[in-house]
């Protein structure tokens, strides 16, 4: 598919990869959390956390699958040699980063185990299972729905590439995740494909025949920008307010108007984030966001287990996201600055080429998109 993204566009994207994983981050070292669907049975505590990383947050995994098709399918044609060439790519820079982390986190959590003396009890199958399916590190569920993706961009490539297959389909997906349907079956603890991710990652690759579209967005004027951020804000707030315990997150703790609320505040977000975004793009975010892949995968287990375990020793957990959170946020990418001068064929492997030095470069290109923690196409295409 043709593609004309403005250099404006793709700077705005490293932005967008940046500010996600931020929210990501914040996500897996949220504390506390309402436990009632009361609002006023909350503390502030809870409600500010579920208002920042349980509500705006949430945006990040639409925007990350989004961004991801949206450069998969931009030099896409269809044909089985191109998508073998990007098969083998993604083995290296989607595949090969799973594998590692994996790795790492299986290995780390069986010596934590042996440490407080627990046995594990398991045969061969279950082992495979944790280490390849379903590894203790929990950010990994997105890679691995983006390794399906991948697999099936052929099929997803065939109902979008007419005009009528491409409302079609947003029409079938968007109605399956407006009402949080979810087709697939779960292997290993998580479920095959997420629909949210399907529902991005196509539309995705519908934009990826509509430039014009998205460079028109980056365009919108700031008072687009701050009404845009203002209704996000909004609908967050309410749905906190309908149900303040929400969560989607493999079980049903909702309402229909909490569930279409949450949605919309998503839909309406990642239009917000954007144009945000485009308010902060330049040489040096774009080179921040060469270090977000790193963060992405390193700021879960085992690290997240080891933060929790000092934090317990010092201060009361339920207030300490507040700290540990940006702490975390800035120590990751620091040890991602330092970690790619100091050993960057070790970083490179590590994350399938995707640099700080490399993403500047990218930043000044003017024919290099931004690479974000899912798709490595402007450097691999």
């Amino acid at each position: 598919m043709a593609s004309d993204l403005s250099k404006q566009s793709k700077r705005t994207f490293q932005v967008v990869s940046l500010l996600a994983t931020v929210m990501v981050v914040g996500i897996h070292y949220k504390t506390d959390v309402p436990d009632t669907p009361s609002v006023g049975a909350a503390t502030w505590n809870e409600l500010w956390q579920e208002y920042w990383l349980g509500g705006i947050a949430r945006v990040a995994v639409p925007m990350f699958a989004l961004t991801a098709g949206l450069f998969y399918f931009r030099s896409f044609d269809g044909t089985l040699a191109c998508y073998r060439k990007k098969l083998s790519q993604r083995c290296r820079t989607v595949l090969l980063p799973y594998f590692i982390v994996a790795s790492i986190a299986l290995t780390s959590w069986l010596i934590m185990r042996r440490v407080r003396g627990e046995s594990v009890d398991w045969g061969i199958v279950e082992f495979l299972s944790a280490w390849l399916l379903r590894p203790p590190a929990e950010q990994l569920w997105f890679l691995r729905d983006l390794i399906v993706l991948v697999a099936i961009t052929p099929v997803i490539g065939w109902a979008i590439q007419t005009a009528r297959g491409q409302w079609l389909s947003l029409a079938i997906l968007g109605a399956a995740w407006m009402l949080n349907w979810q087709p697939f079956p779960i292997v290993a603890g998580w479920r095959v494909l997420q629909i949210e991710t399907l529902l991005f990652f196509t539309l995705g690759g519908i934009a990826a025949s509509r430039a014009d579209w998205i460079n028109a967005v980056a365009r919108w004027s700031g008072p687009t920008c701050a009404a845009l951020c203002v209704s996000w804000g909004t609908l967050v707030a309410a749905r906190v307010v309908m149900r303040a315990d929400f969560d989607i997150w493999y079980v049903n703790d909702y309402r229909y108007p909490d569930l279409v609320v949450h949605q919309l505040s998503i839909l309406v977000g990642c239009a917000a984030l954007f144009t945000l975004s485009t308010r902060l793009e330049g040489a040096y975010w774009g080179r921040l966001s060469g270090a977000s892949f790193f963060v992405f995968l390193v700021h879960e287990f085992p690290l997240r287990a080891l933060v929790e375990k000092s934090v317990e020793a010092v201060a009361d957990p339920s207030y300490s996201c507040w700290f540990v959170f940006p702490l975390v946020v800035i120590g990751c990418y620091s040890m991602a600055i330092w970690f790619s001068k100091q050993l960057p064929t070790l970083y490179q492997t590590l994350t399938g080429g995707r640099t700080p030095s490399r993403a500047a470069k990218l930043a000044e290109s003017s024919v290099a998109s931004g690479p974000t923690p899912l798709s490595r196409e402007p450097v691999a295409s």
